[in-house]
């Protein structure tokens, strides 16, 4: 039987990308609103969801929740600036979620445009796209250094595969392919060195891991990123990749600065 929430929201692209029904926890329901709690990525760390358009029902799902205890709230852009003083944190993540909308077909195409050796710029002419990478490679973190939402390190065991891009030994370009809910693919640390940007390397490193999660039987692809990353977006986009949804999240006031969720 479907849970509730999707119930009430069947077509939520937070619910359909980010939640296995094993991770929600306790929750609230007011017609096609919703609210529910999920582990943080940091270990103990609590979040609230409250996923709907109209303010006041999204302000009576919050305060439903506030006697199961929470440290984070994420909501729809246009809400956040509406919630209580004692939950909006200081610090918020502007973030979006995209999703693959093109067939294998374009994100092929997308990889055959991205090809770094069509570039000018005289390093790309050796470089090499769509390398597989060892999950440890040293490599991967020094580049990630250059990333503000990196979270998914070298090393770490929910990583299927990671590719660059890489010219004369030196990896210039990442991305990480994880499993996510209802057997899609999530990409994460998507980072192109600063020396190398705008030679749509970070778009071949997207294009390849969609297209080895698709030939590998993924259900669908789909990434996080700050808002704000324009350059990220135009990618994304040739990639064929489409926004879904657009939130704020931030750790109640008085808490630790928001974590990354891109």
């Amino acid at each position: 039987m479907q849970h509730p929430l999707r119930q009430a929201r069947p077509a939520d692209p937070f619910l359909r990308l980010r939640m296995e029904d094993a991770d929600i926890g306790a929750f609230a329901i007011d017609g096609d609103h919703v609210a529910l709690l999920r582990a943080g990525r940091k270990s103990g760390e609590v979040w609230v969801a409250a996923l709907g358009d109209d303010p006041a029902r999204i302000l009576r799902l919050i305060d439903a929740m506030r006697s199961h205890g929470f440290d984070g709230v994420t909501v729809h852009d246009h809400v956040f600036a509406l919630l209580p003083v004692d939950i909006r944190g200081p610090d918020p993540g502007h973030w979006s979620l995209w999703e693959l909308a093109g067939d294998a077909a374009l994100v092929e195409s997308a990889l055959a445009c991205a090809n770094p050796a069509d570039s000018h710029h005289a390093t790309a002419h050796s470089a090499t796209v769509g390398v597989r990478l060892e999950p440890d490679d040293p490599r991967i973190d020094q580049l990630l250094e250059h990333s503000s939402s990196a979270y998914i390190r070298a090393g770490d065991p929910h990583v299927e595969e990671w590719r660059g891009v890489v010219d004369d030994h030196a990896l210039i370009a990442v991305g990480a392919r994880v499993a996510a809910a209802h057997g899609r693919a999530h990409l994460v640390s998507i980072c192109t060195d600063p020396a190398h940007r705008g030679l749509g390397l970070g778009r071949a490193v997207t294009a390849s891991l969609a297209g080895e999660a698709l030939a590998a039987g993924a259900t669908g692809v789909w990434l996080e990123m700050y808002a704000d990353n324009a350059a990220a977006a135009q990618a994304y986009r040739a990639v064929g990749f489409e926004e879904v949804g657009r939130y704020r999240s931030a750790l109640c006031a008085g808490s630790l600065p928001f974590a990354a969720e891109a």
